[in-house]
């Protein structure tokens, strides 16, 4: 059931879903013609379906200007909640709430006639989102422009490449200038530099307080534009939180089902125990394959103050670096290894990996190991900071083993900047004499 908020406290949600189920009846045999029909009524046989449920009692809110995510496996439920949110199918249960005008991109094809030429397409697009003949006329050439598809407006949408049905259904859907956009996977059959500007586009979009829900694999990418993400898994919200925190639970989802969350004893060596220790063993989680692992995790600078009731403290401007040992239990080719520090409030504040450092570590065997170093000067301001560090299989995507919080440390500043790093500004002034009321602007 779709309604439209009436309630001036809800308008600054743009969507509401509460209790939302989807179900779908998927038939064992399926009898193709009207004789297979009738002769199973003749028989006596009736249709026999499996149900799957697509999506189970789903609720949350979307906030104008709020650039959510929606991640998951493969028939975790997101394309489904997408098309509910977009009205191409209905709720089983529950409600939908849309305030404002709404432009979608669904899978390729989806409001688009393969019979139809490009042009008599993006008429009918505007047509169904409100727009007048005279003003998608008008249109029209920005949208092939930007889609760069202006040599092919007269060809049929049947003749286009999946690429080509990307970028006209981008251009034409950004054209109608939606107070709400919802994106699936259909920017990823766009070739990299078509990615680029739409990527672009939506940031743009960010900037003016447009509100967007962006399906997508490219966890990267989610992590990059989204404000919030949420995490299905068989039609159920696992986690609605900011986007770091979300990203890093799916990959521990993906990477070691089971023991995805279970804290671990860090590999590093520990001192005694203290309060502080305490705050970051119960922050500290660890999840992985295994199939590769860090076994030792050093922490060393060369201004180290103390270590003051178990919190490493350190000046600012240090020299430090995190020493990994690596092991290897099966072989595994160019793995990528890097680390992110994060403020106490889970906040990204910095990092680095071997793969964005073009760095290419070979071939590992069985029973290999190595050891490696990153090298770096603190510049951060007074703060408590943790480190995560990680080793991840060549495509970015599954994880050896990932050690998340497993360095706490502080920053002693004794100057006073705003914001998170100290850039260590100079100022210079310069007395000015003799200045004459013209020389004044």
């Amino acid at each position: 059931m779709f309604l439209q908020p009436k309630d001036k406290k809800e308008e600054r949600n743009v969507i509401v879903v509460e209790n939302v189920s989807k179900r779908f009846k998927i038939p064992y045999n399926k009898k193709r013609t009207v004789f297979e029909n009738l002769k199973g009524v003749i028989k006596g046989e009736r249709y026999s379906y499996d149900e799957f449920c697509a999506l189970k009692s789903i609720s949350f809110k979307v906030k104008k200007g709020e650039t959510l995510g929606i991640i998951g496996e493969n028939g975790s439920g997101k394309s489904t909640l997408l098309k509910i949110l977009a009205g191409v199918l209905k709720p089983d249960s529950g409600t939908v709430k849309v305030n404002g005008k709404l432009a979608s991109i669904l899978e390729l094809g989806v409001g688009f006639h393969p019979e139809l030429t490009a042009i008599e397409n993006v008429q009918l697009y505007g047509a169904i989102m409100g727009i007048t003949r005279n003003k998608i006329k008008e249109k029209s050439e920005a949208i092939f422009e930007f889609a760069e598809l202006d040599r092919f407006k007269d060809m049929k949408l049947k003749n286009f490449s999946s690429g080509m049905y990307a970028r006209l259904a981008f251009a034409t859907a950004i054209a109608a200038d939606p107070d709400l956009f919802l994106i699936d996977e259909v920017l990823a059959v766009g070739d990299e530099a078509f990615q680029r500007k739409c990527i672009k586009q939506i940031e743009d979009f960010r900037k003016v307080n447009k509100t967007i829900i962006f399906v997508s694999h490219d966890v990267e990418s989610v992590k990059k534009l989204c404000n919030k993400v949420l995490l299905l898994k068989k039609g159920e919200i696992i986690e609605n939180n900011n986007s770091s925190l979300v990203v890093d639970k799916y990959h521990a989802m993906l990477s070691s089902k089971e023991r995805a969350l279970k804290p671990e004893k860090p590999p590093a060596k520990e001192k005694k125990e203290s309060e502080n220790e305490q705050t970051c063993k119960t922050s500290y989680k660890r999840f992985g394959t295994r199939k590769a692992e860090i076994f030792d995790i050093q922490f060393n600078s060369d201004e180290y103050i103390a270590n003051n009731n178990g919190m490493n403290i350190i000046k600012f401007g240090a020299e430090t670096c995190i020493q990994l040992k690596i092991r290897f239990n099966e072989e595994a080719i160019n793995p990528i290894v890097g680390f992110i520090i994060r403020d106490i409030d889970g906040k990204e504040i910095c990092g680095t990996n071997t793969l964005w450092n073009k760095i290419s570590l070979g071939k590992f065997n069985k029973n290999d190991a190595i050891q490696v170093t990153f090298s770096q000067r603190i510049i951060l301001n007074n703060n408590i900071y943790y480190i995560t560090v990680a080793l991840a299989h060549q495509d970015a995507i599954q994880f050896y083993d990932w050690h998340d919080n497993v360095i706490l440390f502080k920053v002693d500043n004794s100057k006073n900047s705003s914001g998170v790093v100290d850039l260590q500004s100079k100022i210079k002034i310069i007395e000015i004499n003799n200045m004459k009321n013209s020389d004044w602007p």
